[in-house]
């Protein structure tokens, strides 16, 4: 064991402090006057590189201004449809507002010049004047500022082109441009200060023409820089060096390039400036550092008896606080130790007051377990209400599309959109209660033994087509048997959709898809892979928790709720399994693996022809006389636009909104089938249909619940009142033609 080190007094440490603390000081001012020179300049050239910074900054500050510009009128509503006549009006308007800019113009794809603002709407165009910054804009769909070229008018006037993409649906549509002159740039260069180093200041574009600059600018501006100048600036970002200005003199040249611009911004300073001695003028700096050392060691001598003293004071102050009794400290003339024994004195008294605080915590947290329960419930409550109110608009928007469609009135890709949407939001709401019962433990498998193949073929149908939409390659290897599962088939179809889904929406269009399947650590893994914009590692941990989401564009053009890997998760491990989420890193695409237990008895998964094929309209009738089904609904929209797509369907209905009017088409229309909205005003769907067998008895109609409540108790409560099937809104007009079909052999009036 090696022996403490020597204990000294307080003050001789305070004096080998000094000492060691100064002794530098008095070195360094011994051999300051063979350095500063040099010290000075750097200083100098640290002075004209922050003024190239300042002005690269400003530069590309002014083009910033201008592309935020231009990629607001790029939103126009006019480009959405073609009006080109009427943007030419309204870019000639937003052009008078910007002073710096000469014109805009508006270029297609392939570099035709569609409109001038310069050029009344119609009159022929000169071609493309400057083509390098508009490749750059087709191949990074960003927006770029190019370098000066001449026009291709009379004049021949100089100028430079800001170039911002005009984007529709994620595909490049136009390429909206606003030229810019050298003139507008003269106020950027200009020096702000009164720098004595500062002799000229540049704007060079990234072909090395010389574009705006504060000395003789009628006699450089356009005229292409010095070759060393062009050599030295692309080879770093910013930087100082020697050089010959364009008129001969000897300089020192700051530069610093912008960014995303690529345009170089020079300050330009004569040598003798900057390497103008002044190490004479310095020379005391020396004595100075000496006398300093001196001084510093008699005070730190002096005071340190005083420091002493107020340091045993809050040793003995501490001593005290940690016997339970309070500390106290007599004032020091050192503020840290004054503060020390405040702070010894608050401890004792905090101690006190966490004893108090730790017993109402106790009281309070009872409280709030008591208050976060009654909010559980009320939670509830609001999701079952939520996803009644949210699918009560959505019914007649989906069968009056379905009505559109029947008709073939909705053919056009704008039909197809709203088709799109509204599955996404019929999707969000799905998922947003499935995690509400999945959270209170109220989700229920309907496990039945299974080939996971026939799961992985409905998950592929149902992400189709997303996947086509965004050109996905999409490629499978799984094997068509031995794959055994027990499980609920609909739940692990949504599970296989979920991340098919997720790897098509953060996989860019034309990306490339992998699904696998097989024997996996003694059960079946199936692994779904992409190389899309993968995961941050921060992110991975977390991937899985419910409104976890990666980076997202301003736009959210992917869409979700951040739902469905939780639920992908959540469904795995009520079936036994687990989930696991990999990537190398954003860029490097991603991979999903999920683990389910091998069941030996899995049975072979029922056929495709097992789902019901839509009914053709003439089905409906039997014998020659259409089936008779009333529809109740108290909201007339969805009401009338299902009874439009049943009577199209070749079933003969009659619609009521309430149970008067319900009664009375018992008694008048006989209906066979009922479809009741159980969330009717007054009386609702049960009551009605309570009173329906008691007017018709044993001629009553089959019923069936049309609601937009769909937990396991909703279920099992109309199931429990007599209605033969649960209809979820927006309703599937296939399943319930198939529903009413499946009841031709038997319908005999009997409810």
């Amino acid at each position: 064991m090696s022996s403490p080190a020597p204990s000294l007094p307080l003050r001789w440490h305070l004096v080998r402090l000094v000492a060691g603390t100064l002794l530098p000081v008095v070195v360094f001012a011994a051999i300051v006057v063979f350095q500063l020179a040099r010290l000075e300049r750097r200083g100098a050239e640290r002075r004209v590189l922050r003024s190239a910074r300042s002005l690269a900054t400003a530069f590309e500050r002014e083009m910033s201004g201008s592309i935020r510009t231009l990629q607001a009128l790029a939103e126009s509503e006019h480009l959405d449809h073609g009006e080109l006549e009427a943007f030419h009006t309204e870019g000639g308007r937003v052009s008078r507002t910007q002073p710096s800019w000469k014109q805009v113009m508006l270029l297609s794809t392939d570099g035709r010049i569609l409109l001038n603002t310069n050029h009344p709407w119609g009159a022929p165009l000169p071609s493309l004047a400057e083509q390098e910054s508009f490749a750059r804009v087709l191949e990074t769909l960003q927006p770029t500022v190019g370098g000066m070229t001449e026009g291709r008018g009379k004049q021949r006037a100089l100028a430079f082109p800001i170039r911002v993409p005009v984007m529709r649906d994620g595909e490049l549509r136009y390429v909206l441009t606003a030229v810019v002159t050298p003139d507008s740039l003269t106020d950027i260069v200009a020096n702000p200060s009164n720098e004595s180093e500062e002799w000229t200041r540049t704007l060079v574009d990234p072909r090395g023409r010389v574009v705006a600059r504060t000395r003789a600018p009628a006699r450089f501006v356009g005229q292409p820089s010095t070759p060393s100048f062009h050599e030295s600036t692309r080879a770093s970002l910013e930087g100082v060096y020697a050089d010959v200005s364009m008129d001969g003199a000897p300089v020192y040249v700051a530069f610093s390039r912008t960014q995303p611009s690529d345009w170089t911004a020079a300050v330009v300073s004569p040598r003798r400036l900057l390497d103008a001695p002044v190490a004479d003028s310095m020379l005391a700096v020396g004595g100075l550092g000496l006398a300093l050392l001196l001084a510093s060691t008699g005070g730190a001598l002096l005071f340190s008896r005083r420091i002493e003293r107020s340091i045993i004071q809050a040793s003995d102050a501490a001593a005290a606080l940690a016997q339970g009794n309070p500390p106290h400290m007599e004032p020091s003339g050192v503020r840290e130790l004054t503060q020390l024994g405040e702070a010894l004195e608050r401890s004792g008294q905090l101690l006190r007051e966490r004893e108090r605080e730790r017993d109402a915590n106790l009281a309070a947290a009872e409280t709030a377990r008591a208050e976060a329960v009654e909010a559980t419930k009320a939670k509830d409550v609001f999701l079952a209400m939520l996803g009644h109110e949210l699918r009560n608009p959505l019914a007649p928007i989906v069968t009056s599309m379905e009505v559109l469609r029947r008709r073939g009135l909705a053919q056009t890709p704008e039909h197809e959109v709203i088709s799109r949407q509204l599955q996404h939001v019929v999707r969000l709401v799905d998922d947003l209660l499935d995690m509400a019962r999945l959270a209170r433990g109220q989700l229920s498998l309907h496990r039945e033994p299974l080939e996971l193949s026939s799961v992985i073929t409905r998950a592929v149908e149902a992400a189709a087509p997303l996947i086509e939409r965004r050109r996905h390659v999409l490629e499978t290897d799984v094997s068509t048997s031995s794959l055994p599962v027990l499980g609920d088939a609909d739940r692990l179809t949504q599970v296989v959709a979920n991340l098919l889904t997720n790897a098509a929406k953060y996989t860019p269009p034309g990306g490339h898809l992998r699904l696998q399947a097989g024997e996996h650590d003694g059960g079946i893994g199936l692994v779904v892979e992409d190389d899309g914009q993968g995961l941050a590692r921060e992110l991975i941990p977390r991937l899985f928790e419910p409104f976890i989401q990666g980076p997202r564009t301003l736009d959210r053009s992917e869409g979700g709720l951040g739902l469905g890997l939780a639920l992908v998760r959540s469904l795995v491990e009520e079936h036994g399994g687990r989930v696991e989420a990999h990537s190398d890193g954003p860029g490097h695409g991603s991979r999903f693996t999920v683990w389910l237990p091998r069941h030996t008895q899995a049975e072979a998964p029922r056929p495709q022809e097992e789902r019901q094929a839509p009914v053709p309209s003439g089905a409906a009738e039997v014998s020659g006389k259409r089936v008779r089904v009333l529809v109740v609904d108290d909201n007339v929209d969805a009401a009338e636009a299902l009874a439009e797509l049943l009577d199209m369907s070749g079933y003969e209905v009659a619609v009521a909104h309430d149970c008067p009017q319900a009664l009375h088409q018992a008694d008048t229309f006989r209906p066979e089938v009922a479809l009741l909205d159980i969330g009717l005003p007054e009386v609702d769907g049960y009551g009605v249909a309570e009173r329906i067998r008691e007017r018709l008895g044993g001629a009553s109609p089959v019923f069936a619940a049309l609601t937009g409540f769909s937990q396991d108790g909703d279920r099992a409560r109309s199931q429990a009142a007599g209605f033969r099937h649960h209809f979820v809104k927006p309703i599937d007009i296939e399943e319930l033609i198939s529903f009413v079909e499946s009841l031709s052999p038997a319908r005999d009036g009997a409810a």
